[in-house]
């Protein structure tokens, strides 16, 4: 009889044990922005948006929020950076918008895929239009 209760002590013990040990994954991400001279930039609107893999255009309608369920959008702080919390594995556009002190518009777009566990960083460097090969149409001024 005592051997039949420690055994069953025993697996409820290690039963409750495996439960508490387990860890929900955590997908975070840290957008930094830094100007040409590896600055960073404070009040830059930085947008999360989903995009086809393949042709890269942002696909619109599609519901991403972070784990609060609030929108991706984000204005960085004094050390350049922006933080997002998502619920699940994501392949992410990055777009990153600014208005200079002369009017001067600057932007950027980058790519991550947002792994397990990990606090994943994308880093960007902000740039005028006629630097780049693309043009600053996603920013909403």
């Amino acid at each position: 009889m005592f051997l039949v209760n420690l055994k069953n002590f025993i697996l409820l013990t290690l039963i409750c044990f495996m439960i508490t040990c387990y860890k929900a994954p955590v997908f975070e991400l840290t957008v930094q922005i830094k100007n040409q001279d590896l600055d960073p930039v404070e009040n830059v609107s930085v947008k999360i948006v989903i995009s086809d893999i393949d042709s890269g255009e942002i696909l619109e309608n599609t519901d991403l929020s972070d784990i609060n369920g609030e929108e991706l959008n984000c204005k960085t702080n004094s050390a350049g950076e922006c933080f997002f919390s998502f619920d699940n594995k994501a392949f992410v556009t990055i777009l990153a918008c600014s208005v200079s002190e002369e009017d001067a518009v600057m932007c950027q777009q980058g790519y991550v895929y947002i792994e397990e566990d990990e606090n994943n960083i994308g880093i960007l460097m902000l740039e005028t239009p006629e630097n780049d090969d693309y043009n600053c149409n996603y920013c909403n001024f």
